[in-house]
């Protein structure tokens, strides 16, 4: 009975500690989610409440012509903001066609919303960007 009652605190624990959500809209390409590696695949993600710390991308398929593919991906992106517990988040970008998608490689400006179409507060560095202004810190 005591493991019974163990598991079931345990249990519970863990939802709660997941119970915000991020959800990620076509062409997002989250790589970790507050230093863990995430898997491509995923369309959305657990999120805890407070700071969190993503790796992302804008990695998109695009048909250059009736027989030509195009990938165009952006550089790695570091986006961070404040959730609240229970909330969820949507990470999207504009749709666009190829040659949208090219300019928006080159500086991409991810668009970070509570479900209710809010948009919530976020600071993004590039990866040179971040780099640059941690050695900058005495």
């Amino acid at each position: 009975m005591n493991r019974l009652t163990l598991l079931g605190t345990l249990l519970l624990s863990a939802t709660s500690v997941f119970a915000g959500e991020l959800e990620l809209g076509e062409n997002v390409r989250v790589l970790t989610l507050n230093g863990e590696p995430v898997n491509a695949f995923n369309e959305s993600l657990g999120i805890g409440p407070g700071s969190q710390i993503i790796t992302v991308r804008f990695d998109a398929l695009y048909e250059a012509t009736a027989e030509d593919h195009e990938f165009v991906r952006s550089a790695v992106q570091v986006i961070r903001f404040e959730a609240d517990g229970n909330e969820r988040y949507i990470l999207q970008t504009p749709r666009m066609d190829l040659a949208q998608a090219r300019r928006f490689a080159e500086d991409p400006q991810f668009q970070l919303t509570r479900s209710d179409g809010e948009r919530v507060a976020h600071r993004t560095w590039s990866r040179d960007e971040l780099l640059a202004e941690l050695l900058a810190k005495p």
